[in-house]
């Protein structure tokens, strides 16, 4: 019999609710990485680009230079290959046992997400790669092919994420402490200082108003 959606996770329950919302905005925070050195790589590399908010509305930009492309674009590219694999292995490795109903189906739509991210993610690496051996041929519809399905299963998964966090009673400040935490943790995995509370609350306030908010970059 499905949980009615009011009744709030307790005890136990809760704990391991917490501990796997904890592991997904970990997640979450290694994709926005791995977007935003892509995206910037990608400005580096084009003639012309429109930088957009980065989530769904995506950059857009024209690569005219093969040197360029090979310079900064494909290094960027396979940072971001690199990082969703890491992705995958920490949420391979992470321990779904206890995990009360909700929670584990919310694991589960994760999982389908983040193999959409990671199949996008190696097929630009691929498209670039083949472009930079032959500039002649037209890669934007390939490249651009997974693109609907990444947004769609984000939205699935996120969505009933957003449902478990309610539900675990997170909802405003202490999520948004959560959120800070493993921010900040990725940011040291690459080297960056911690960012302030005040810091923190304000690109991501900013990105969830349709700007863009940054955590790994200076624009």
């Amino acid at each position: 019999m499905p949980w009615p959606l009011s009744r709030k996770l307790r005890g136990k329950d809760k704990v391991q609710a917490v501990r796997l919302i904890r592991h997904l905005q970990t997640q979450y925070a290694l994709q926005q990485l791995a977007m935003e050195t892509y995206n910037d790589g990608l400005a580096l590399a084009a003639g012309t680009i429109e930088r957009g908010d980065e989530v769904f509305n995506r950059p857009k930009g024209l690569l005219e230079n093969p040197s360029l492309v090979a310079r900064y674009a494909l290094p960027a590219s396979e940072k971001k290959v690199a990082i969703t694999e890491q992705m995958l292995s920490e949420h391979q490795a992470f321990d779904v046992s206890g995990l009360p109903k909700q929670a584990l189906e919310v694991y589960n739509l994760a999982t389908e997400s983040l193999t959409v991210v990671i199949a996008r993610a190696r097929l630009q690496l691929t498209c670039l790669e083949d472009w930079v051996d032959n500039p002649s041929i037209d890669v934007d519809e390939r490249m651009s092919s997974l693109d609907r399905a990444e947004e769609v299963t984000l939205l699935d998964a996120v969505g009933a994420l957003n449902s478990l966090i309610e539900r675990a009673g997170l909802v405003g400040d202490p999520w948004l402490a959560i959120c800070h935490e493993v921010f900040n943790d990725v940011r040291g995995r690459v080297g960056l200082s911690p960012l302030s509370a005040t810091d923190f609350r304000a690109r991501w306030l900013q990105g969830m108003a349709g700007g863009r908010g940054r955590f790994f970059g200076t624009e």
